[in-house]
C-alpha cells in the first residue's frame, strides 16, 4: 500500500534537515546472522489462476458502480480474501469479491466490499488522484510481464476517487503517470462496490495475443487497519511486491490498441517582480502555447514529446529547515519529468529512494537553476520494455538565459535494466549534458541479486568526466540487505570521491567513505492496542578521503509502535560526531569554529492514522548540538468538515543556544482545500520559513475536463527578506488549458 516506510534507515533529525514526517523503519546486522534468521524466512506465496471473461462489445458495462450490467453476471468472481495483516493467512473479516471482465479495446474490475457497519466506512477523499489511500480502498496490481518488478496500480475509495500509479520494487512508487481511465464507486447497504474500466491501451504488454498476467487484488479497511488480499504477501511486504500474485488468463488481445494523444496548451497571465535595488515592479505577460504528444509505438513501447513546455501549474516545493552541511533534496513536481520516472532510477546510494545520498539522474537539474526557471524548448522520451530489458531514452533542449549567464544545452539520459528474474536485475545508464563549452558525461552500473526472497546483494558504480573537473571522478557501493517482519538488516558501504558532481545528477556530500550497520528486531504483542514494535539500531561512519580522517559518525537507538489505531509512536536516542575543517555558518548569526564536536540528543515523535477526520503528527527534539544545546518541536495538523472541505496546518520551531551565538528560525504553512467534485477542486497553501525570509503563497483551481484534460487558474506569490534593503517580491496570475485529444 503506498506511503507505507520502507525497510531501511531511520531519517537524520539532530544536524539534518526538519521535515515533516520521516521514514518510519530501518535494519541491520552482520553477515554471520543470517544463519541463525534462515529457518525463520517466509516460503513462497500461493499462486491462484483466475479467468478474465470475454464480452462482446455491445454487451460491456456501464462504469457507474452498480455492478447490475449482464456483463456480471457473465463473470466468475472470486473472493476468498485473506489477511495480511493483522493476522496473516487468516480469512479476512470482511468479505471481498473480484471479477475480471474485458471487450476489445477495455479490461473490466468490479469489486464487491462487504461491510458489517456501513456507517463506519471511512471516505473522506473526493478529488482524484488526492491519496484515496489514506480512506477505505480497493487496489488492482498487473505485472504484465510477470517480471515480479514492474507493475501498473489502480486505486478507488468508495467515494470513486482514482488514483493510479506504477511500480518499480517494492515500495518504490511513481504517482504522476496520470492515464485516462474510468472508476465509479457507490457505498451500499452492506458494505460499497466499485468498477474500473482501464484501456488496452494505457497498459504494456507483450506482443502474443493470448495474454497471462500476474494480479493480485488488496482491500483495506481502515477502522481495523485490516489489509486483505487475493494472494496476501508476508508482513511487512505489500501489493507492491509482486512475487505475491495469482494469475490471470483468457485475454485473447488481436486488435493492435492505437494510442496516439496530442495534448496542446494555452497559457495566458501576468506576472510582477521586484528588482534587488528595490526600483519600481517590472511587469510582464504571460502568453505562451506548446504541446505534448503521446504515441505507443508497440504495445510495450511508448515515444512521448513536448514543446515549449511550461509547468505553470506545479504547486511550490515544502520549504525545508536545514541544520546540516550538506544539500537537501527536493522531490520532482513536474508532470513530464515525473511520468515514467521509475524508469530512469540508478542505484541504492543512502537506500531510500525519496532522500537519496546519490542519484545518477535528477531530473531538476533540467529547467530550474538556482530556483529560476529555465525554458524547455523541446523534449523526446522512449520508454517501455524490449525483450526481457526496461529501455529509457531522454533529451530535452533548453533555452539560453543570458541574465542568469546561461547559454542553451541539450540533456541526454539513456536507461537499460535487463530482468534477471525473481525480481534481479542488472542494468546500466548513461548522461550527457552540453552547454556552451562545457560538457560532462557520466557512466553507471548497477544492480540487485535477491539470494532468496528477502534477502538481497545490491551494487551500484557510477563514474564521471567533465571538461571543468580535470579528470575522472566515481562512486561505488555495495550492501546486503534483509526484509522481514521479525528481523531487518542493511549492512553496506561506499566511497564517493572528492569532487564527484554528476551534472545531471545529484551529491549530497563528496569526498567521503561511509560504512553502514542497521539493526531491526521487530515482534507483535497481540495486546494493548499495539501491532508491532520495532527496535532499531542504526550506525554510520563518514571517513573523509580529503583529510584521511573520521569526519561524521552516528549511532542511534530507537523503538517504534505501530498501533492497532494505525497511530505510530517513536522514541529515539542519538550521539553524533562531526568534525569541521573550516568553520561552518549554520546562520549570519551562528557560526561554529572548526573543530572536533560530540553530541547526543533525543527525540519523540507521535504520527496519526490519517483516515480520520482529524489527527495531528508531531517530533520533538532536544539536547546537545555541537558545543550548544538546541530545542525542535514541529508538528502538522488536519481537520475534515466533510468530503468537500478540510483544512490543515504545520509549525516548526528551531533553537540553538551555542558559545557562539544563537538562532531561533521558525516554519509554519496553512492549507485550505475545497472540493466541489472529483473533478472541480480549489486550493489555497501559504508557507513561511523565517530561516531564509521567505513567504511563499498559491492559489490554484483545478478542473478535471474530459478525457483527463485540464483547466488551471494559478496564482502565486513569493517574497523574500533581505537585510537592510526592500523584500524581493514576485506574483503571477496564470490561466492555463490543456486538452487531450486521442487521434
Amino acid at each position: 500500500m503506498p506511503g507505507r516506510g520502507a525497510d531501511r534507515p531511520p531519517d537524520t533529525d539532530l544536524g539534518g534537515a526538519v521535515k515533516s514526517k520521516p521514514s518510519r523503519s530501518a535494519g541491520v546486522v552482520p553477515v554471520l546472522v543470517l544463519i541463525s534468521l534462515a529457518p525463520a524466512l517466509p516460503a513462497w506465496g500461493q499462486v491462484r489462476d483466475l479467468r478474465c471473461t470475454r464480452v462482446a462489445a455491445g454487451e460491456a458495462p456501464r462504469i457507474d458502480g452498480k455492478l447490475s450490467d449482464a456483463a456480471w453476471q457473465k463473470a466468475t468472481w472470486y473472493d476468498d480474501f485473506r489477511q495480511s495483516v493483522p493476522e496473516y493467512g487468516r480469512s479476512a473479516t470482511e468479505a471481498t469479491h473480484v471479477a475480471f471482465i474485458y471487450d476489445d479495446h477495455n479490461l473490466y474490475v468490479g469489486v464487491r466490499c462487504d461491510d458489517d457497519a456501513p456507517s463506519l466506512i471511512r471516505a473522506n477523499k473526493l478529488r482524484h488522484r488526492d491519496e484515496p489511500t489514506t480512506d477505505d480502498h480497493v487496489e488492482v496490481v498487473f505485472d504484465t510481464y510477470r517480471d515480479q518488478v514492474r507493475g501498473t496500480v489502480f486505486i478507488v475509495n468508495p467515494l470513486g476517487a482514482k488514483e493510479e500509479g506504477l511500480i518499480n520494487g517494492y515500495e518504490n512508487y511513481t504517482w504522476s503517470w496520470d492515464e485516462v481511465w474510468e472508476a465509479r464507486a457507490a457505498i451500499t447497504a452492506t458494505g460499497w462496490q466499485a468498477e474500473l474500466r482501464i484501456p488496452f491501451r494505457v497498459l504494456r504488454y507483450g506482443s502474443d495475443p493470448q495474454q497471462t498476467w500476474a494480479v493480485n487484488v488488496e482491500r483495506v479497511v481502515r477502522r481495523t487497519q485490516e489489509e486483505s488480499y487475493l494472494v496476501p504477501p508476508r508482513p511487512p511486504f505489500d501489493i507492491s511486491s509482486l512475487d505475491y500474485a495469482a494469475t490471470l488468463s483468457g485475454m485473447e488481445i488481436t486488435t493492435h490498441q492505437r494510442n496516439l494523444q496530442l495534448i496542446p496548451y494555452v497559457l495566458g497571465g501576468v506576472a510582477r517582480e521586484s528588482t534587488p535595488d528595490g526600483g519600481r515592479e517590472r511587469s510582464r505577460s504571460l502568453d505562451q502555447w506548446g504541446f505534448d504528444v503521446k504515441y505507443s509505438l508497440t504495445p510495450g513501447l511508448t515515444l512521448d514529446g513536448t514543446y515549449n513546455t511550461d509547468f505553470a501549474q506545479v504547486e511550490a516545493d515544502a520549504e525545508q529547515v536545514n541544520l546540516s552541511r550538506f544539500s537537501l533534496f527536493y522531490p520532482e513536481k513536474r508532470e513530464f519529468f515525473l511520468e515514467n520516472a521509475q524508469l530512469f532510477s540508478f542505484g541504492h546510494f543512502g537506500g531510500d529512494p525519496e532522500q537519496p545520498d546519490i542519484a545518477a539522474f535528477f531530473s531538476r537539474r533540467v529547467g530550474l537553476y538556482g530556483g529560476a526557471t529555465v525554458p524547455i524548448d523541446a523534449g523526446v522520451r522512449l520508454t517501455g520494455k524490449v525483450g526481457r530489458q526496461d529501455v529509457g531514452v531522454l533529451s530535452v533542449r533548453t533555452g539560453g538565459v543570458p541574465g542568469l549567464g546561461l547559454p542553451a544545452a541539450w540533456y541526454n539520459v539513456a536507461r537499460v535494466r535487463r530482468d534477471l528474474g525473481e525480481r534481479s536485475y542488472v542494468g546500466m545508464i548513461a548522461t550527457d549534458s552540453r552547454r556552451g563549452g562545457f560538457h560532462s558525461t557520466t557512466l553507471g552500473v548497477d544492480g540487485d541479486w535477491f539470494i532468496t526472497r528477502e534477502l538481497s546483494l545490491r551494487g551500484d558504480y557510477l563514474r564521471v568526466d567533465d571538461s571543468d573537473m580535470g579528470g575522472v571522478r566515481s562512486a561505488y557501493d555495495v550492501s546486503l540487505d534483509l526484509t522481514t517482519d521479525r528481523w531487518g538488516f542493511l549492512f553496506g558501504g561506499y566511497q564517493v570521491d572528492a569532487g564527484f558532481n554528476p551534472d545531471l545528477g545529484f551529491v549530497s556530500r563528496d569526498g567521503y567513505r561511509r560504512s553502514q550497520a542497521y539493526l531491526r528486531r521487530s515482534f507483535r504483542p497481540g495486546r494493548w492496542g499495539i501491532r508491532r514494535v520495532s527496535v532499531i539500531s542504526s550506525n554510520d561512519a563518514y571517513d573523509s578521503l580529503r583529510h584521511g580522517v573520521r569526519e561524521t559518525g552516528d549511532n542511534s537507538l530507537s523503538c517504534e509502535l505501530e498501533l492497532e489505531s494505525g497511530d505510530v509512536v517513536e522514541v529515539r536516542v542519538k550521539r553524533e560526531f562531526e568534525r569541521l575543517f573550516e568553520p561552518f555558518e549554520l546562520d549570519p548569526h551562528l557560526v561554529l569554529p572548526a573543530g572536533a564536536y560530540t553530541f547526543t540528543g533525543t527525540s519523540a515523535s507521535y504520527y496519526s492514522d490519517e483516515s480520520r477526520r482529524w489527527g495531528f503528527d508531531v517530533e520533538a527534539t532536544g539536547g546537545d548540538f555541537y558545543d550548544g544545546t538546541t530545542r525542535q518541536l514541529g508538528g502538522e495538523t488536519w481537520f475534515v468538515f466533510n468530503r468537500h472541505l478540510r483544512t490543515a496546518g504545520g509549525y516548526s520551531t528551531v533553537n540553538v543556544s551555542s558559545p557562539h551565538g544563537d538562532l531561533k528560525w521558525r516554519l509554519w504553512s496553512a492549507r485550505l482545500d475545497y472540493i466541489h467534485s472529483a473533478t472541480l477542486s480549489a486550493s489555497g497553501y501559504l508557507q513561511y520559513n523565517s530561516s531564509i525570509g521567505a513567504r511563499v503563497l498559491n492559489l490554484r483551481l483545478r478542473w478535471i475536463l474530459r478525457n483527463d484534460s485540464d483547466l488551471y487558474l494559478v496564482y502565486n506569490e513569493g517574497r523574500q527578506e533581505l537585510a537592510g534593503a526592500p523584500d524581493l517580491r514576485n506574483r503571477e496570475l496564470a490561466l492555463k488549458v490543456n486538452y487531450r485529444l486521442f487521434i
